[in-house]
């Protein structure tokens, strides 16, 4: 019982070093709650994926495999699948970071967060001018002028409410 409160303190540490961009304190934390995680691989993936997270932002390391690992460890887990797709996005890779989403959103249909993560990306499926098509140039060109990029997104959005 006593590990496993230690094991969340240690996870919100980590989180609450992230909103305070501390990136150095946040990856260790995440490394001690990972270490500690060994009987849960679901915790250890999500422990794992805020790791890479850490690392890709705070330029320690500018490799995406942790957070890819942590998704294999957990397919099916939506909180690293956010975390996955805000690196893409962090990292200049924009059709990977929507895929990974759509995937988020096939698996979790009703998923309020990943829409509005999606929105707030500035993902958008109606036409700026409805009277033309989607394909017409003159729509391309405005959408990808009023589309938001991934640094109008802060990391926070992705951050559990509740650590």
């Amino acid at each position: 019982m006593e590990t496993n409160i230690r094991l969340v303190m240690e996870f919100s540490r980590g989180i609450d070093a992230l909103r305070n961009y501390d990136y150095s304190k946040a990856v260790f934390y995440f490394r001690v709650a990972m270490n500690k995680h060994k009987t849960d691989p679901q915790a250890r993936a999500r422990c794992q994926a805020y790791l890479g997270l850490c690392e890709v932002i705070g330029g320690m390391k500018e490799r995406i495999s942790v957070i890819e690992d942590a998704h294999h460890m957990s397919p099916r887990d939506t909180c690293i699948l956010k975390v996955l797709a805000y690196t893409h996005l962090y990292l200049g890779q924009r059709q990977k970071g929507l895929a990974t989403i759509i995937l988020g959103l096939k698996l979790e249909p009703h998923n309020q967060e990943l829409y509005q993560f999606l929105q707030q990306i500035g993902y958008r499926q109606k036409n700026i001018i409805p009277s033309l098509q989607r394909t017409n140039r003159i729509n391309q060109v405005l959408g990808k002028f009023f589309r938001r990029s991934y640094h109008n997104v802060p990391v926070e959005t992705i951050l559990p409410k509740v650590a």
